[in-house]
């Protein structure tokens, strides 16, 4: 393999690949990016064996070929060099040779075969989604993925499609077994997704760096254990999840009989404040509701005590119940109201937060015992 390219394409190609590379694997080729050159292009490929990506961009290719270097290594050496064209050549013993004007650096490489081969398309459903509808849906759902290895089939989005009233209804929902946040959106198109997939934390992670900055649509094709997703000259393959989501709907309290508004600023303030005193294990703050005024407190043996009130609009009787402040900071932070309604049955029952502005928004926080 012999190619001359831009340093500056060169570097963007590399910087996509390395949030996929697997650093502390006990397989070393998977520490390295697979290049390959034909047809004036230059693909660059990496994976971990659950999440791949691919990014192809256009060179001059004097030799074809393929080979295996170290991604970090090939990122490190050609962010440093000068402004200039690049050339690449591999030389005997997968060795990789890189000359840019007066520099020359060779780095060990790894023979291509040895490299997995990524899932190819085959049986399963292709559609397209605006990137913009995306990135706003996964923005409300992230945040309450599960980091528990243990829990493996909460350890990511899980997306379905419905059809309610005659329209396609996409569904995005994410729960860590202590809250849980749903959001869901009118689609024009339908959506051929025969079942509910479970797209995971590492994949939903990569999908948002490949629709940064990005516009229009970007493609899906879902099949039975593989998602492949493409945006313009980048690709990226993720494993799903095999197993079973939660039924997420049971979670969900209907019609809760005390309702309170407040204004989503001044409670995250006071939040952030009272947040200080909490132990950093349980972030535990108590809620106490009476008509008209909430009052929020935490007490830590270690550090001391804090309380604040707050006016709100509410009539119902009184009562206290504790949270996790850092839970409640982070679904106020995807909402956004001015103001926002609590819902709750009792003391020892799930507040239910929704969204007037988005109305396909609805988020649960489970009470703790303070």
């Amino acid at each position: 393999m012999e190619i001359k390219i831009e340093k500056g394409v060169l570097t963007e190609a590399l910087s996509w690949v390395q949030g996929v590379v697997d650093r502390k694997t006990t397989m070393p080729i998977l520490s390295n990016v697979l290049l390959e050159a034909k047809g004036g292009t230059l693909s660059l490929t990496a994976t971990d064996l659950e999440v791949g990506v691919v990014g192809t961009v256009k060179t001059e290719v004097i030799q074809p070929g393929k080979t295996t270097v170290p991604a970090r290594g090939l990122y490190e050496v050609v962010k440093e060099l000068p402004n200039q064209v690049v050339l690449l050549k591999t030389q005997l013993n997968n060795w990789l040779e890189i000359q840019c004007g007066k520099t020359q650096i060779k780095l060990v490489g790894m023979d291509a075969a040895e490299f997995p081969s990524l899932p190819k398309k085959t049986d399963g459903n292709s559609f397209g989604l605006e990137v913009k509808t995306l990135q706003e849906m996964i923005e409300k759902v992230d945040f309450a993925v599960s980091t528990d290895e243990t829990r493996y089939n909460l350890n990511g989005i899980f997306i379905e499609t419905l059809s309610e009233d005659g329209k396609s209804v996409l569904k995005l929902v994410a729960t860590d077994g202590h809250r849980l946040s749903l959001t869901q959106r009118n689609i024009e198109k339908k959506i051929p997704l025969n079942r509910g997939v479970i797209f995971p934390r590492k994949g939903v992670s990569e999908l948002k760096r490949l629709i940064e900055g990005k516009e229009g649509e970007v493609s899906f094709w879902v099949g039975e254990k593989h998602a492949v997703i493409d945006k313009e000259e980048k690709m990226l393959l993720v494993r799903l999840i095999d197993g079973q989501f939660p039924p997420y709907t049971h979670v969900i309290p209907q019609k809760p009989k005390r309702v309170m508004s407040v204004p989503k600023e001044i409670l995250a303030q006071s939040l952030r404040r009272i947040a200080v005193l909490t132990t950093d294990r349980s972030r535990g703050v108590k809620f106490s509701f009476s008509p008209g005024n909430l009052e929020i407190s935490a007490n830590n043996p270690d550090l001391g005590e804090a309380k604040e009130e707050l006016t709100i609009q509410y009539k119902g009787p009184t009562f206290s119940i504790g949270f996790n402040a850092a839970y409640f900071l982070e679904a106020l932070q995807a909402l956004e109201d001015e103001q926002v309604v609590l819902q709750l049955n009792d003391e020892v029952s799930p507040c239910l937060i929704q969204s007037e502005f988005d109305r396909g928004f609805t988020h649960v926080i489970m009470p703790m015992r303070l």
